[in-house]
C-alpha cells in the first residue's frame, strides 16, 4: 500500500492549477482553480453544479476522475489535451477515488496545465509513486529477474517491458524509475493505444504557432518529460509512419515541434512496454527494426500469472486485505476448495483478472473465509470442463488414462503448480510431466 503524508499533499495541493472533488453522480463538491481563465468563475459559483457544466465538451470516458472512480485505484500522471475556443489545453492529471464502506462516493482529480509558466517546477512532482518492493511475488525465477533489474535501473539505458495484458507492466515502470537516478524528476506516462494517430504526433512532439489552424506554441510530451523518463505503454500501436520521428528524436536526443525547424535538447529515458510481440511485428513489418534495437536496449519479461501460480495464494490474500478495507468486510481467508478453483483457472486477464476476481468475491460474502459459491460462474464452469477433459471413454486404457490425469492434477495442487516438485512428487522427469501436462491439458 502507498502511504503520502500531510505533507505529501499539501506540497501537491500548493503545485497544482485544479484541484475539482465530486460525488458519484459528478456534482461538484470542492473547486479550486488556481488560473481559471476557461470558466471564470468563482468557486461558490460552481459548488453543487454538474461537472458536465463545467466541461460540457468532454464525454464520461474524456474525465480521469472518472476513470479513477471506475477502476477504484488511482490514475497517475494521466496526460490530457483538448481544445477550448480554438485554444489547446495540455495537462498532467492525478485522479483518486474517494470510498467508504458503501463503495465509491466520490472523487478528486488534482490538475497541472503544463503550457503554464511554472512547468518545470510543477512536473517534477509528477514522479513515480511505486517501488520494487510493491510487486508482491513468491515465484524464484521472477524475484530473481526483479533483482537483476532493479541493479540497472540507476542506468539511463531504455527499458522495453514485455507481458501480456494485466500483469503490472506499468507497476514495473513506476519502479524502474523509482531506482533511477531520475526518481526526483519527472515521470510521465502515456498509453499510446488510447491516442487517435491523427494528434499523437502533436502530442509527442508539440506544436508551434501557427502550423495548423488553431495551433499554439506548446510542448509536447518529450519536452515536458525533459530530465525525467517517459513511459510509453502499448507502443506496439505507433503508426509506422511516426516510428521514424521517434527514432530520430531518441538517437538525436532532439526535438523539433510540429511546423517548427529549431531542434530543442532533450534528455530523457524511455521505458516503454508492449502486449505484442515486437519481433514479430518487425518480421511483418508493422514495426521499423531500427526503433525496436534502440528501445530494447534492457528487455524484461513479465511472466503471466499462469506461469507463477505459487503467487495466486499470496495475491489472493493481499486483494482480500485490500478489499476488506473498501468495502469494509471482514473475511479472513479463502477455502481449499475455492483456492483449487482459482490454481486451475487459466487467468488470461492475469493479476488484474484475479483482482476483479477477489473484488466480486467479497461484495458477496461479509466475514469468515470465501467459499467456492463465493466466486464468479464463469471459474467455476472452466474448471467443470477441465475436469470432464480428463474423461475419455470407458475402454480399459480410458480408464488409466482417466486415474493417471486425475493423479497428476491433484499431485500439482498439493504443490502449488511448481513443476520441479511435482516431477519429484511423482518421481518422473520433469519432460515427463511437460509431455503429460500437455496431453491431459492441464496446464
Amino acid at each position: 500500500m502507498t502511504q503520502v503524508t500531510n505533507t505529501g499533499f499539501k506540497e501537491l495541493f500548493y503545485d497544482s492549477d485544479l484541484i475539482l472533488i465530486i460525488d458519484k453522480n459528478g456534482k461538484v463538491l470542492y473547486y479550486d482553480d488556481f488560473d481559471d481563465n476557461l470558466n471564470m468563475l468563482k468557486k461558490e459559483n460552481v459548488i453543487g453544479r454538474s461537472i458536465y457544466e463545467l466541461y460540457p465538451f468532454f464525454k464520461r470516458e474524456d474525465f480521469t476522475v472518472f476513470k479513477a472512480m471506475d477502476k477504484k485505484e488511482p490514475v497517475l500522471n494521466e496526460y490530457q489535451s483538448f481544445r477550448v475556443n480554438g485554444n489547446k489545453k495540455n495537462c498532467l492529471n492525478n485522479a483518486f477515488p474517494l470510498i467508504n464502506e458503501t463503495g465509491v462516493i466520490g472523487g478528486i482529480v488534482i490538475s497541472v496545465e503544463l503550457s503554464s509558466e511554472s512547468i518545470k517546477k510543477k512536473v517534477k512532482k509528477a514522479t513515480s509513486r511505486y517501488n520494487f518492493e510493491d510487486i508482491i511475488t513468491v515465484n524464484k525465477k521472477f524475484k530473481k529477474s526483479l533483482e537483476i533489474l532493479e541493479k540497472v535501473s540507476k542506468n539511463d539505458s531504455n527499458v522495453l517491458i514485455i507481458g501480456d495484458t494485466g500483469t503490472g507492466k506499468e507497476l514495473i515502470a513506476h519502479s524502474i524509475h523509482s531506482n533511477s537516478n531520475r526518481r526526483n524528476k519527472p515521470f510521465i506516462i502515456q498509453n499510446c493505444a488510447a491516442i487517435p494517430s491523427s494528434i499523437m504526433e502533436s502530442i509527442f512532439f508539440g506544436t508551434s504557432k501557427g502550423s495548423f489552424t488553431g495551433a499554439i506554441d506548446k510542448e509536447g510530451l518529450f519536452e515536458s518529460a525533459n530530465g525525467g523518463t517517459i513511459f510509453l505503454d502499448e507502443i506496439n500501436s505507433i503508426p509506422y509512419d511516426l516510428q521514424s520521428k521517434l527514432l530520430r528524436t531518441l538517437e538525436n536526443k532532439k526535438v523539433m515541434r510540429i511546423g517548427e525547424n529549431i531542434e530543442r535538447d532533450i534528455d530523457i529515458r524511455i521505458i516503454a512496454s508492449t502486449n505484442e510481440d515486437l519481433v514479430e511485428k518487425v518480421d511483418k513489418g508493422e514495426f521499423r527494426a531500427d526503433l525496436f534495437y534502440r528501445l530494447n536496449v534492457i528487455s524484461f519479461s513479465v511472466p503471466p500469472l499462469k506461469e507463477r501460480k505459487e503467487d495466486i495464494e499470496v495475491l489472493a490474500n493481499y486483494y482480500i486485505n485490500q478489499y476488506n478495507s473498501v468495502l469494509n468486510k471482514n473475511v479472513t481467508g479463502i477455502s481449499k476448495d475455492a483456492m483449487q478453483v482459482l490454481f486451475n483457472h487459466e487467468w488470461k486477464g492475469n493479476v488484474r483478472e484475479l483482482k476483479n476476481v477477489i473484488e466480486y468475491a467479497l461484495n458477496f460474502s461479509e466475514q469468515g473465509v470465501l467459499s467456492k459459491e463465493n466466486l464468479p460462474q464463469y471459474l467455476l464452469k472452466s474448471t467443470d470442463i477441465r475436469a470432464e477433459e480428463c474423461i475419455i471413454d470407458n475402454s480399459l486404457t480410458s480408464m488409466v488414462e482417466n486415474y493417471e490425469c486425475k493423479i497428476i492434477d491433484d499431485a500439482l495442487k498439493a504443490c502449488k503448480y511448481n513443476i520441479l516438485k511435482t516431477s519429484e512428487l511423482l518421481n518422473i522427469p520433469r519432460q515427463t510431466l511437460y509431455y503429460k501436462l500437455k496431453k491431459y491439458n492441464l496446464y
